[in-house]
């Protein structure tokens, strides 16, 4: 049917349609926010409501608390103590971005203070906190990347920290896994259906979606790759899903 004969109840439901796609589009809208009551920091960078849920905070990661007999990581009690302070008992808002839950069945968001500031940027800054970029809730990437900025030009914090200087590829092992900023030459670029593989080192490699970045322009280029590593074929594996989790050396 062509678009002079199509009937006016027709149009409507195409007019409909495409606003709805338009709408799905939108990383982060006002309307898309919750007024939830906080109990307690869970640790750097999760919170604990009051109706029992466990609330990830998007686009950072704080140093991890020790479990299982391993001890905290320096710095892990201030960043918890830190969010503790800030949101224990006090009612914030919530914003999603485009992935609500993780695979965890923990709630995703931004949190915003009772005085409207920022709770993740306030980490950042103050160096309690890595910036992380997680395809597809990346809403609100600059804003933290500037912020973590900050902290890092200043020495604060996690930056301070000589325990947390990026690790050369070649001296990790297999049991080496979570969270890490690593360092190394691009040895080999593999190019797959819908990803492509850079070799650092034998046994440790990162994964990037094909249309996120050029791979093949990383080939011998020097690298500091963060996020997590996982365990891989006797190896380990990093999965890259923005390309700002990637910076290339000079």
């Amino acid at each position: 049917m062509t678009e002079a004969y199509r009937t006016p109840r027709a149009l409507r439901k195409s007019a409909l349609f495409i606003l709805a796609l338009l709408l799905a589009a939108q990383p982060v809208v006002a309307s898309d926010t919750a007024t939830v009551r906080v109990l307690r920091a869970q640790d750097g960078d999760s919170l604990r409501l009051a109706d029992r849920r466990e609330v990830r905070l998007i686009g950072v990661n704080a140093p991890e608390l020790g479990r299982d007999g391993a001890p905290d990581q320096p710095l892990a009690v201030a960043a918890r103590d830190r969010v503790d302070k800030l949101v224990r008992g006090r009612t914030v808002q919530l914003q999603h971005d485009l992935e609500r839950l993780d695979r965890y069945g923990r709630t995703l968001a931004y949190v915003l203070l009772p005085d409207g500031r920022d709770l993740q940027e306030i980490l950042l800054r103050e160096g309690l906190a890595w910036f992380v970029a997680i395809a597809p809730n990346v809403a609100r990437r600059e804003a933290y990347r500037a912020a973590e900025a900050h902290a890092r030009a200043a020495k604060r914090g996690v930056w301070a920290q000589p325990e947390y200087t990026p690790t050369p590829a070649e001296q990790l092992t297999p049991r080496d896994t979570g969270f890490r900023q690593v360092v190394g030459t691009v040895t080999h670029v593999e190019h797959r259906a819908d990803w492509a593989i850079l070799r650092l080192a034998p046994g440790v490699e990162l994964t990037l979606p094909r249309g996120s970045t050029a791979p093949a322009s990383f080939a011998g280029k020097r690298v500091v790759a963060r996020g997590w590593l996982t365990a891989y074929k006797n190896g380990l594996r990093m999965r890259i899903t923005d390309p700002t989790m990637l910076e290339t050396l000079p």
